[in-house]
């Protein structure tokens, strides 16, 4: 019986960790999510970013980001969208208000800070741009 009973946990356990890893896609558990939302504000940037900037992150996965240039610093650029949260980092979808372009840009996620890295529009190096929570 012991034995039994162990193979039967063992049958268990693998159908449960086979389980966990399957999912439908690159969705963001909703408990991730709910510890993602909040206010980030940029900390730094490496390339020609953004002079100053910030990402409202909210528990239904919308995603808005404000900065300013140096160049146009009365100028405030906002993009709305979505952001995602999966094993590779943190990835928006995001369109500047106005306009109809959605912009897909990718980051490292570190729990209470992100980058995103995206190229140059005038082909310099990559800019890196880091926020981090309130």
């Amino acid at each position: 019986m012991p034995l039994r009973s162990a193979l039967r946990f063992m049958m268990v356990a693998s159908v449960l960790a086979i389980g966990a890893g399957c999912h439908d896609g690159p969705t963001t558990p909703r408990v991730l999510l709910d510890a993602a939302a909040g206010t980030y504000d940029l900390q730094t940037v490496i390339g020609r970013g953004p002079a100053t900037g910030q990402f409202v992150l909210t528990a239904d996965g919308g995603a808005e980001r404000r900065v300013r240039y140096v160049v146009s610093s009365q100028v405030e650029n906002v993009a709305t969208g979505t952001f995602a949260i999966d094993a590779d980092g943190i990835a928006f979808s995001l369109t500047e208000s106005p306009g109809n372009y959605t912009w897909p840009v990718r980051g490292e996620w570190r729990g209470t800070s992100f980058t995103i890295r995206y190229p140059d529009p005038a082909d310099g190096p990559d800019i890196v741009e880091t926020y981090r929570r309130r």
